[in-house]
């Protein structure tokens, strides 16, 4: 037995060739083995790379795998990114301001339908004229700036308040009647709304007339009172006209009462008004109301409303129109102190045209005859600030 293993030359020799390629045998075995654990070690390291390698993939893979989570839902369904949620916040964001501003356009239009129909509920043109016709009366008549916007801004108020009762009263009778042309029936404003402004027009309008003077301001207030009376009780009755005559016969008694030459604000007047100024302005009131009531004569009495006007009749109402006119300018013209010169029979001629064309044109412009009596009683305005006298006792 040798120690280190290797073979005896003899053996060897003894062998001879067919001992040799057991040699060859064992070497090829040696050499096959080392191979193999050559393979071995390179398969094992390419194994620990590829594990490696692995669980970068997979590292990658779950990375992947996490966002692709995030885009799927518990069912499936698509969720947001953060680019996508971007997007629909911004979607979202634009629909609430598209509704937003929507809604903002309707309100604005419901307001201004809401003006529009106040604004036609308290009778424009009557309103417009009355204050425009005492404004510059009280102007001529020497109030001066301040005493000439506050006179506009109470009369301006009362007339607001009468002409949106007066709608707001007659709603469910214009209903009835169909009159399309009322704010209220149009649906541009409602009854409930009218009414509050007629009230809130009234408020205001009490401390503004008696701001004028005591005594003008409640003989303001007595007028308005009574065009309230007529639009809540007198206008269905024989006496619809003694509300109008109150109230322009209050105007020259308004004017001398509250005029700072004649009157200071807080004491009693030291003056009247001529009584063929009040008894001329009162037919003037008549022949307004004339005018006021003679388009809508057949629809009021169609619904039950048996004023004055409605008792005469359209044809008859138009004929009786001019006769207050006319009557009020002739009382202007011959009854002031002194004798009447030109500018005054002039003044005369000037309304008698207005109320023959009143007349003439009445069944062709329905307006024609309320126009007539505002340009008649413009004229007799002007002739009675310039008559010396008439606003004072003569």
């Amino acid at each position: 037995m040798t120690g280190s293993g290797e073979l005896p030359e003899d053996a060897a020799a003894g062998s001879g060739a067919g001992a040799a390629v057991p040699v060859q045998d064992a070497r090829r075995a040696a050499s096959s083995s080392a191979g193999i654990e050559s393979v071995a070690g390179i398969e094992s390291v390419e194994g620990i790379e590829s594990v490696e390698g692995a669980e970068g993939v997979e590292g990658m893979e779950g990375i992947r795998g996490e966002a692709a989570a995030e885009g799927q839902g518990a069912a499936g369904d698509p969720k947001v990114t953060g680019t996508a949620a971007m997007t629909r916040d911004a979607r979202t964001n634009r629909a609430a301001g598209v509704a937003s501003t929507a809604a903002g356009s309707a309100g604005v239009a419901a307001v201004a339908r809401m003006v529009a129909g106040l604004a036609r509920a308290c009778h424009p043109g009557p309103t417009a004229a009355v204050t425009t016709l005492v404004t510059a009366l009280v102007a001529v008549a020497g109030w001066g700036p301040a005493g000439t916007v506050l006179t506009a801004l109470a009369v301006l108020t009362g007339q607001l308040s009468v002409g949106w009762c007066n709608d707001a009263v007659d709603a469910a009778r214009d209903a009835g009647a169909g009159r399309t042309s009322k704010p209220i029936v149009a649906g541009l404003v409602s009854a409930r709304t009218v009414r509050v402004a007629a009230f809130a027009a009234l408020v205001a309008c009490v401390p503004l007339s008696l701001t004028c003077g005591v005594v003008a301001g409640v003989t303001h207030l007595v007028a308005v009172a009574a065009a309230w009376a007529y639009n809540l009780w007198l206008k269905g009755t024989a006496a619809s006209w003694v509300p109008y005559a109150a109230g322009f016969g209050a105007v020259p008694v308004f004017v001398t009462t509250g005029t700072p030459g004649h009157a200071p604000p807080v004491s009693p007047p030291v003056s009247s008004p001529a009584w063929w100024a009040v008894l001329a302005a009162a037919l003037l009131g008549c022949a307004a109301h004339l005018a006021n009531v003679l388009p809508d004569i057949e629809t009021d009495v169609a619904t039950g409303v048996r004023g004055w006007p409605q008792r005469l009749g359209p044809a008859r109402a138009r004929r009786v129109l001019p006769l207050p006119l006319l009557a009020a300018s002739a009382l202007l013209v011959v009854a002031p102190p002194g004798p009447a010169g030109p500018a005054r029979w002039l003044a005369f001629a000037g309304v008698a045209a207005c109320a023959a064309a009143g007349l003439l044109l009445a069944r062709r412009v329905a307006a024609a005859p309320f126009a007539a009596a505002i340009g008649a009683a413009g004229i007799d305005v002007l002739l009675l600030a310039a008559t010396p006298g008439v606003v004072s006792g003569g």
